[in-house]
């Protein structure tokens, strides 16, 4: 029962962490010169914590589906994509706003996932 609430709350920090993300990215849009450089440390690390935030969750969430285990190697899979296949994708792709993009996609499988998981998969487990 924890683990099924942590995993969850882990989720949805996730999508809070790439929506901050995505926010500051678009305010740093607007502006130019030195005023940027309040950015620069946020388009560093939040991308690296929603990455492995991604990954832990799929590891929760593949372990508390351990008895279902269609569900387990999904959860597995969206964790590999959202933490190699982002890195792969960064090194990859030559433009910065696909890479940003295709990595907030595959990121998000994680969360995705488990709150399908959660509305299809009613069980006490």
């Amino acid at each position: 029962m924890a683990t099924r609430v942590m995993t969850r709350i882990l989720a949805a920090v996730v999508v809070l962490v790439v929506v901050i993300y995505h926010a500051l990215r678009l305010m740093a849009s607007g502006c130019s010169g030195g005023g940027c450089d309040w950015y620069i440390p946020f388009s560093l690390f939040l991308p690296i914590i929603a990455i492995l935030l991604a990954a832990l969750t799929a590891a929760f969430a593949a372990y508390e589906a351990r008895a279902q285990r269609g569900w387990s190697v999904l959860l597995g899979v969206c964790g590999v994509l959202a933490s190699i296949g982002s890195i792969l994708a960064a090194l990859a792709l030559s433009d910065n706003d696909a890479k940003v993009w295709v990595s907030t996609l595959l990121v998000l499988t994680v969360p995705v996932a488990v709150a399908v998981r959660a509305a299809v998969i009613r069980s006490p487990t």
